[in-house]
């Protein structure tokens, strides 16, 4: 296992090359990757590249192991070199994927998606191939940021690095609060060169570290009886009576196999012998990592992740029930969230029902990112983003939650680092105040206001997207609603044009009611039925939304179609990009929890006695009843129990 998944620890040696044949250096590079020491390996392959320039089989390596050290910036360079030489694909198929991914990490959405999608037709022809898998979620989940990223993060959220008696040049990762104390795991060499960050040491391990939050001068203690002799530990989750678990872990060059283990303190404050969890979690031979007590149902469980037996791809998200002992008697696979990649960093939170955990699938910024699902009724709702500022387009891990204070880790821009700004993670904290409790009884769930159907939604004339046939929009409602209600003042204005005062003045007073009336009432009657919505899908109820499109008959029949559906598609970008995106998840896949069934009337239904003359526009145009004829209804919202 790499060790990006324990915790994503960066060794840095430096050295001076010389002058070397180019066999040889390639030989040592070669040597240094697999040891993990990827900074050591691109010295080298850098110096056989200057001897052998036109070699892309050299340029691909280097742009793996920059992809491995996480200099996206480096990696996106030399992904695209391969790719410029190898267009068909047919010596490096990954190097387009890869290129794709490195520009999403690196923020350029627009750049990524349309390589993106070069990729999914390269791949087209064996769609039941990862790469082509891959290649489709990666053009919905970038189009999903594209649109996130257009709203910003959440300004209530302040995200803040730690101090630096936590945080350091080398890579940290935050797993637990306990009595005041953080507990995070890192490697930090007992020798190092302050100015070049090359440890010294002979033999280097991650271990834990506990240090106080109530003092910021603290220095971070590491656990030392918690450590195996000639083993890296990492992760923390404690009991009530604060028993530790815990993964203890062997690496052959920096490639990882973890298993979970647990301590107890005895009446003295000693940690007792280390205790092995049975084999119905530590399955003999693969990766079982990232413990996590908590309880679901009110009975005790351990979530953790693993390669083992019967895992989708890469490393899964796991829970084992365990008994009054604490002993695991079954193991069960969290199926509904697990996917081809890897799906890590389990944390369940009890007053929300909410599990909270890492992925690179999904809908996301870049890399990994932090996604929560509800639990209900015995199911694991579809995978929630939880936007930003707390994701990134970098990797985001290890979320949890200590009080008012949320805590994740993340190698983004603004982290330390010695050499590549992307390389290592940091501890990054927010108060985000807490609900005490979130969890709706039968009696709370009828508070939620029902709003009565239809929804009637407005627009402005031609809107969205004028003048083209194109049944697609980039555009939410909400972006449509603001651009229409600031050109309410134009439409008052010109309805009363060439009429005499009286006719002009009852012309805009009726265009005033029907913008305060009608127009902003469906905008709030809309966002009011998000939450009714969100009721449905939390139930683990599948729901359809019934809509019907309308236009004023101005245009072409035909045009008034493209039209209708490109404002239905509108209030699809609407879910997508509403209270941080959280519906997003819910419209994916063949058979979506959440989806729209769109009846595109254009004219076909308009008022027969509405102006349809081109040179008469302040009735064809601007008048109400023009107005009246431009909106979409939501109809009907159908539940279909699962």
């Amino acid at each position: 296992m790499s060790r990006f998944y324990l915790i994503g620890l960066i060794f840095i040696p430096l050295f001076s090359l010389g002058q070397v044949k180019l066999k040889d250096a390639l030989a040592f590079g070669d040597q240094q990757y697999q040891k993990g020491d990827y900074y050591y390996a691109l010295d080298y392959y850098q110096q056989a590249l200057k001897l052998d320039p036109e070699n892309i089989e050299l340029v691909w390596k280097i742009a793996e192991t920059n992809r491995a050290y996480k200099d996206y910036v480096q990696a996106e360079k030399y992904y695209s070199i391969v790719y410029s030489k190898d267009e068909d694909a047919e010596r490096f198929p990954d190097a387009i994927l890869y290129f794709s991914l490195m520009q999403k990490q690196n923020g350029k959405y627009k750049e990524a998606l349309a390589n993106f999608k070069t990729a999914k037709k390269l791949f087209a022809e064996d769609k039941s191939s990862f790469r082509y898998k891959k290649a489709a979620q990666e053009v919905e989940s970038t189009n999903w940021a594209m649109k996130q990223w257009k709203l910003g993060p959440d300004l209530g959220i302040q995200l803040a690095p730690m101090t630096e008696n936590i945080n350091s040049f080398d890579a940290e990762f935050g797993h637990s609060v306990l009595n005041g104390k953080l507990y995070f795991s890192s490697l930090k060499a007992d020798s190092t060169d302050e100015e070049l960050q090359e440890v010294y040491a002979k033999s280097y391990h991650t271990s834990l570290y506990e240090v106080s939050l109530q003092d910021k001068d603290s220095v971070a203690k590491k656990l030392n009886e918690l450590i195996p002799a000639g083993r890296s530990i990492g992760n923390s989750s404690f009991s009530k009576d604060q028993s530790i678990y815990y993964s203890v872990c062997t690496d052959q060059d920096f490639n990882y196999t973890c298993a979970i283990v647990y301590r107890k303190k005895d009446a003295n404050g000693h940690w007792t012998t280390l205790d092995s969890l049975n084999t119905l979690v530590n399955e003999i031979g693969v990766n079982t990592s990232m413990p996590h007590l908590s309880k679901l149902d009110g009975q005790d469980v351990l979530f953790f992740s693993s390669n083992r037996t019967g895992t989708k791809g890469g490393m899964d998200l796991w829970f084992a029930q365990l008994d009054k002992e604490g002993n695991p008697v079954s193991v069960n696979n969290i199926s509904s969230l697990n996917t081809l990649e890897n799906d890590i960093c389990p944390w369940y939170d009890t007053v929300e029902n909410r599990l909270f955990f890492s992925s690179s699938w999904h809908q996301g910024f870049g890399g990994q990112d932090v996604f929560y699902s509800e639990y209900r009724a015995g199911k694991f709702g579809a995978p929630v983003n939880v936007g930003l500022p707390l994701n990134s387009p970098a990797a985001d891990q290890y979320y949890f939650q200590s009080g008012d204070s949320t805590f994740v880790s993340s190698n983004r821009l603004g982290s330390l680092y010695a050499k590549n700004p992307t390389c290592c993670s940091d501890i990054y904290i927010a108060e985000i105040p807490r609900r005490k409790q979130l969890k709706l009884t039968e009696a709370q769930q009828t508070t939620i206001e029902i709003v009565k159907l239809p929804i009637r939604l407005y627009f402005e004339n031609d809107q969205p997207d004028a003048n083209t046939t194109s049944d697609f929009t980039e555009l939410s409602y909400t972006d449509s609603y603001l651009k229409y209600a600031g050109k309410f003042q134009e439409y008052q204005t010109k309805v009363g044009l060439q009429r005499d005062s009286v006719q002009a003045k009852k012309a805009s007073g009726e265009l005033n009611q029907f913008f305060s009336e009608e127009v902003q009432k469906g905008k709030e009657d809309l966002e009011r039925f998000t939450n009714q919505v969100w009721l449905e899908l939390q139930k683990g109820n599948q729901v359809q939304l019934m809509v019907r499109g309308f236009a004023s008959p101005l245009a072409k029949t035909d045009y008034n179609v493209h039209l209708t559906k490109r404002r239905i598609q509108s209030l699809k970008n609407y879910f997508e990009e509403v209270q941080q995106g959280r519906f997003g998840s819910y419209m994916l896949g063949d058979h979506p929890h959440l989806e729209f069934i769109e009846v595109p009337m254009g004219e076909y239904q308009a008022n027969k006695e509405t102006s349809d003359d081109y040179y008469d526009q302040k009735n064809s145009v601007y008048s109400k009843a023009a107005s009246q004829e431009r909106r979409i209804e939501i109809i009907e919202l159908r539940i279909i129990e699962q």
